[in-house]
């Protein structure tokens, strides 16, 4: 099975990238050198003493069909299955590091007790997709790496939660290829979110799905599916029921050469704008625009734009977009920034007056950032600070305070 054709291509281009930043290679070759004390290993002794280790003579049963899942998925890595006595309705899955050593796959009962056996091999196909895509190992890395989640780079941090919510989206290709039943999908997400039996309530997936297509709708038209740190349902049910229906999905079932199905893939990219989106808000749209283009300008006033520049426009965008570089580099490309940053500039104040004491911290931040300020960038600021009404005065004495409070001479010049 080709593994790699049935996940998603921007679950994996983000994925390679964050694998990359954190130096993904070579932080596990410390971790392997370094003897740190094995994540593998440390919730294998957790599950060992409080959990129970699905095997062929306990739990023939649940035994046969966890392997006969791998065999669907054509997974051949060492596996252990445990299932812990919890309620919550969750599993997850432990990537190893070490190649002599199992991946873990731990099920709460709450969920074995809930779910069907066809629901459950949905489930833990969908686990099985995380070690497939490398997805478990490169969570884990990056749970090691931010220790504290807060002190993530807020440019990477926005790219985590695209990254983790599509990470889920491609892991529920596997869980269906796993599961082979549409239904059974649509029935196993009811009972994750709701709790409840589906024979108690004369379950209708027909009705389920129609439902979920309109509370789609809800969240596309108002983006808020990016505030949660997985898909909402409705994305996840729409992304499975597009794959269900695709030539890729075909290929797979007819044992076919899988081919590149670009329809599926621009109905998943345009499935998954909400997520991309930090905010719908006019008010963010337009500070994106006058961040990338302000910064651009500011910053080629002395004809170079200086990396520390860049990086500080980048530092900013980052807050509005989660592709900060490819924003900044549409703008260009665009060739209008000088348009960009009137329109941007007129519309801030339209909208909030109050905006353009941002404007003015904002450009002065970028001019300091490369540790020296020339006698035209200066000049810009006290002429752009006069148009939003200023006086000189002003302007001096909020240059004064970001000097004081951010900028650090270059002492090499």
């Amino acid at each position: 099975m080709n593994h790699e054709a049935i996940r998603i291509p921007l679950e994996i281009q983000i994925g390679q990238e964050l694998y990359q930043q954190i130096q993904g290679k070579v932080l596990e070759t410390i971790l392997r050198e370094a003897k740190v004390e094995k994540t593998e290993n440390y919730f294998k002794n957790i599950l060992q003493g409080h959990s129970f280790k699905v095997n062929d003579k306990l739990a023939p049963r649940l035994y046969s069909s966890f392997i006969e899942v791998m065999n669907k998925l054509d997974f051949k890595e060492s596996t252990e299955f445990f299932i812990t006595n919890n309620p919550e309705l969750n599993a997850f899955a432990v990537s190893r590091l070490e190649p002599d050593e199992s991946h873990i796959i731990n099920i709460n009962s709450g969920l074995i007790d809930k779910v069907d056996d066809d629901e459950l091999k949905f489930i833990v196909g969908h686990e099985i997709g995380h070690l497939i895509s490398n997805n478990a190992n490169i969570a884990q890395l990056l749970d090691f790496v931010f220790v504290d989640q807060a002190e993530t780079p807020l440019m990477m941090q926005h790219k985590i939660a695209v990254w983790d919510k599509l990470s889920e989206l491609t892991a529920d290709r596997f869980g269906f290829l796993a599961c082979g039943k549409l239904d059974k999908v649509l029935s196993c997400f009811f009972k994750m979110a709701s709790g409840l039996s589906v024979e108690r309530l004369n379950f209708d997936p027909k009705a389920f799905s129609v439902e979920n297509e309109e509370i789609l709708k809800y969240f596309k038209e108002t983006g808020s599916g990016n505030l949660l740190s997985h898909p909402i349902n409705p994305i996840r049910i729409k992304a499975v029921e597009l794959f269900e229906k695709s030539e890729l999905y075909k290929n797979l079932l007819q044992g076919e050469e899988i081919i590149h199905d670009k329809l599926l893939d621009d109905s998943i990219s345009d499935l998954v704008q909400s997520l991309m989106v930090i905010s719908n808000s006019p008010l963010n749209y337009h500070r994106t625009c006058f961040i990338a283009s302000a910064g651009l300008i500011v910053a080629g006033i002395d004809k170079a734009i200086e990396p520390d520049e860049y990086n500080a426009i980048i530092d900013e965008l980052s807050a509005f977009t989660v592709f900060p570089k490819q924003t900044l580099k549409e703008m260009i490309d665009e060739n209008k920034i000088e348009l960009f940053f009137e329109n941007s500039v007129k519309e801030l104040l339209e909208i909030n007056p109050g905006e353009k004491n941002m404007m003015m911290e904002y450009m002065i931040n970028i001019i300091i950032a490369d540790s020296t300020i020339s006698d035209s960038e200066l000049n810009f600021i006290f002429d752009f600070g006069e148009k939003l009404g200023f006086e000189r005065k002003e302007i001096a004495q909020i240059f004064a305070n970001s000097i004081q409070e951010q900028f650090i001479p270059n002492i090499y010049s």
